[in-house]
């Protein structure tokens, strides 16, 4: 569907004035500079941020909207973290990201109650992530993962807000857990839930049920051979043997 509206355009006679043209906009309805409505702005933006860029894109495409994938990319990254204000953050998650692998690392401001990004800052340290947290008081949890710098930032920028693991980490370490205890104990205490002769003949029950359908499928093959040596087409045979 395509929607063409007349707008009002007027030209500015200030020289010196930034700007030669103003026209009419469209805030219900489109953004400026903008090529889709509002609403086919929203549905990208929530297929992007479940599927990503190109699922994203070929579920669009299946949908009757199509666009590609980088498009979708573009715009979650024009996605704006300032729409939320400072003071309405209460849980915020605080984690590490690569600018590049292993070479230059920032990190990243989560509203966990909101499930969306706040910001995104240059680099990784105490300085920064301290400062960030002191201009949002209203901060009352901050999660975390076990890196120590993201503790003593949370301790000197949100004194007032409770520090806690993030569920990654805690399911990681459940997961250590379990596997030094298993690695220790496991062995020792396997013990067998049938009997050695339970499992013997479920064993060779299994054997002889694989054997009469291997030798069921054999005699199937050599009675369509048979037909076909006597001549009888395809479809004769499909009938014969239904």
């Amino acid at each position: 569907m395509e929607i063409e509206l007349a707008l009002n355009r007027w030209q500015c006679r200030h020289r010196k004035c930034g700007r030669r043209t103003f026209t009419d906009r469209l805030r219900e309805i489109a953004a400026p500079y903008v090529r889709r409505t509002e609403r086919m702005a929203e549905i990208v933006g929530l297929v992007g941020h479940r599927l990503g860029g190109r699922p994203g894109e070929n579920l669009m495409h299946r949908l009757g909207m199509p666009i590609s994938d980088d498009t979708i990319l573009r715009q979650l990254k024009r996605g704006n973290p300032a729409s939320i204000q400072k003071d309405t953050i209460r849980v915020v998650g605080i984690d590490d990201w690569s600018w590049r692998h292993s070479s230059r690392y920032g990190t990243i401001m989560v509203d966990l109650e909101r499930h969306s990004v706040v910001d995104v800052l240059e680099d990784r340290s105490v300085e920064s992530a301290k400062s960030w947290l002191q201009e949002r008081p209203t901060i009352e949890v901050v999660s975390r993962d076990r890196c120590g710098l993201y503790a003593q930032a949370a301790r000197e920028g949100a004194p007032q807000a409770r520090q806690v693991a993030d569920r990654f980490h805690l399911v990681q370490n459940l997961r250590e857990a379990i596997k030094e205890q298993m690695s220790v104990y496991g062995h020792a205490n396997v013990r067998p839930i049938l009997s050695e002769d339970a499992i013997a003949s479920a064993m060779s029950q299994q054997r002889r049920a694989r054997l009469a359908h291997r030798q069921s499928r054999q005699e199937i093959f050599d009675t369509l051979q048979a037909l076909r040596q006597q001549g009888l087409t395809y479809s004769e045979i499909a009938r014969r043997t239904g």
